[in-house]
């Protein structure tokens, strides 16, 4: 057993990042020094940055005010400059075409690093809304052709139809892709610079359909919160590796 496994297994749960995802995390850092991190989608990957690399500076949003309320009050106590950030959903338009993604507002402008990040961890929004393709575009500004980009899901035809997508708009390098047991992520790096100013047209970023997808994401989260009310009322704790304790509330 690896001692990532022996530390983060039982953290894992149906909606996080998995185990081998980390594994092959921990080995990334180890071949190349990770002094930054930008991700979309936090959990148990965000804990994984502050205990494994303490002295970075990582910013991790999170469309969810309970899982980022979660998440941050178990960063790890050494790592003082890991942020998790709840940034709601908000309709956009890139390079000629809607989406829905991250209202991260000034806040990346304020407080991203010196320098461009080393490594962009893309595993959010919900595949569903195709919104992971506009994350990128968001972090553009902020990362240079030695960014590490990751997205998770990977097996997944929308993650695949992203990836074809970037590709007709930056110059790709080292993209490759890496089995986590029933997953799949990509890795690679871009110049920044895009090479075209729109991308071909695609019917579902289009602003009726990100408005159709929108209201499906706002019904979605109501029937959660509302079952996540019933667990309390239950006393029951949905994902119990996430339960804070009561000082954290």
């Amino acid at each position: 057993m690896s001692q990532i496994r022996k530390e983060f297994a039982s953290r894992i749960n149906p909606v996080s990042i998995n185990i081998e995802t980390l594994e092959f995390l921990d080995d990334l850092i180890q071949k190349h020094p990770v002094e930054s991190v930008l991700e979309f989608g936090s959990g148990v990957s965000t804990e994984f940055w502050s205990e494994k690399t303490p002295d970075a500076h990582v910013i991790s949003f999170d469309n969810s005010r309970r899982y980022a309320k979660i998440t941050q009050s178990r960063i790890h106590k050494d790592a003082k400059n890991t942020k998790v950030k709840f940034a709601p959903l908000r309709r956009m338009k890139f390079f000629g075409l809607h989406y829905i993604s991250y209202r991260i507002g000034k806040y990346l402008e304020k407080n991203a690093p010196n320098k461009p990040f080393s490594l962009v961890l893309i595993d959010g929004p919900p595949g569903y809304l195709y919104a992971r393709e506009a994350t990128l575009f968001q972090a553009l500004p902020y990362i240079d052709a030695q960014t590490i980009i990751i997205l998770d899901d990977a097996e997944r035809d929308i993650e695949k139809q992203i990836i074809e997508r970037w590709g007709t708009l930056f110059e790709m390098k080292n993209l490759t892709f890496h089995s986590m047991g029933k997953k799949e992520v990509a890795a690679f790096s871009i110049n920044p610079k895009p090479e075209n100013t729109q991308l071909p047209d695609m019917k579902i970023h289009t602003r009726s359909h990100m408005r159709k997808l929108f209201f499906t994401f706002h019904k979605r989260n109501i029937m959660h919160n509302l079952w996540l009310l019933k667990m309390r009322i239950l006393n029951r704790e949905p994902f119990p590796d996430q339960k804070m304790d009561q000082s954290d509330e």
